[in-house]
């Protein structure tokens, strides 16, 4: 089932959070929406749930408009928020059975729905426990089988990893796979290595506004270098952001007088022969160079550093 958004804008008060944000999600599939806190993720999930009415543009799920068919929309939508569920008294299985009432799901079919859920999302041990007595990974998981109740074909997930354990992860990153065969997968997160294990597609938020929109399986290899040498950071910074073809620069590290950095271009070129000979003209000891496989990280920062000062 597709998202299309359009021209969104989105303000409180004199404050635009999201700015002429347009993409669209054709199919099922893993998308992420990445960019640091602040930066309008959850804004664009809860306008994409109908919580949030748009300012300006348009935004459908399923051919159904967010501001003028908001029922229809919900129908289609499993939501996590990133707030764990409320009712602190309620047993998991309390909690999930009044969700599926609410999300009208047929009485018969309400047990084997709700069972279905505690399995995926690894629940049935503690479907008996009051959820205010849950940690915060299980409140989340809570939350996760919450939104896959009635099956909808639209899962949008805020922050879906935050306060799971490394086992949790590793299973949800297994269930998001599996899911992405059949349901159309948006996930907000900051955590650019994550998004980069478990998504297909990075659309990439920078100050509300979409920065980039990145096919992962595209993403260059050997486009960044790392150096680690000896210098002034003050001088080596800008010689080696002077180096034909370098995108960005970040430093990684300091051990002392030695610094790691990052040299990233955009066009993949290989800059280790230019960097040693930069080294070598400014009398710079280099201990290590090394050619990397660019990250979704070093993308941002290349991209956040282009966007740098765009509000």
């Amino acid at each position: 089932m597709s998202i299309r958004v359009a021209g969104l804008c989105k303000r409180f008060g004199p404050r635009n959070v999201v700015t002429d944000v347009s993409f669209t999600i054709p199919a099922a599939g893993l998308v992420g929406l990445i960019g640091p806190n602040g930066a309008g993720k959850t804004t664009i999930l809860r306008v994409l749930t109908t919580f949030l009415p748009p300012c300006q543009g348009t935004v459908e799920v399923g051919g159904f408009d967010c501001r003028n068919a908001p029922a229809e929309v919900r129908r289609h939508v499993g939501y996590l928020p990133e707030s764990p569920p409320p009712y602190p008294d309620a047993r998991v299985i309390e909690y999930l059975g009044f969700r599926a009432r609410q999300k009208q799901i047929p009485r018969r079919e309400q047990s084997r729905e709700i069972a279905r859920c505690l399995e995926a999302c690894q629940l049935k041990e503690v479907g008996r426990r009051l959820l205010g007595r849950l940690s915060h990974g299980y409140r989340r998981r809570v939350g996760l089988a919450d939104a896959l109740l009635g099956s909808p074909p639209v899962l949008l997930l805020d922050e879906p990893t935050i306060g799971l354990d490394p086992l949790q992860v590793v299973h949800l990153r297994n269930l998001l796979n599996e899911l992405a065969s059949h349901c159309t997968v948006l996930l907000s997160t900051h955590l650019l290595g994550e998004a980069q294990q478990v998504c297909q597609r990075a659309l990439m938020l920078v100050h509300g506004r979409l920065a980039a929109d990145i096919d992962l399986s595209q993403l260059p290899t050997g486009a960044a270098t790392e150096a680690e040498l000896r210098g002034d950071p003050g001088q080596i910074e800008p010689a080696l952001r002077g180096l034909p073809g370098v995108s960005s620069i970040r430093q990684m590290s300091s051990d002392g007088d030695w610094h790691r950095w990052s040299i990233v271009s955009e066009a993949g070129h290989d800059l280790r022969e230019a960097t040693a000979a930069l080294c070598s003209q400014h009398n710079w000891p280099l201990r290590e160079l090394t050619r990397a496989s660019q990250s979704l990280e070093d993308r941002f920062m290349a991209v956040a550093t282009r966007q740098k000062g765009v509000a």
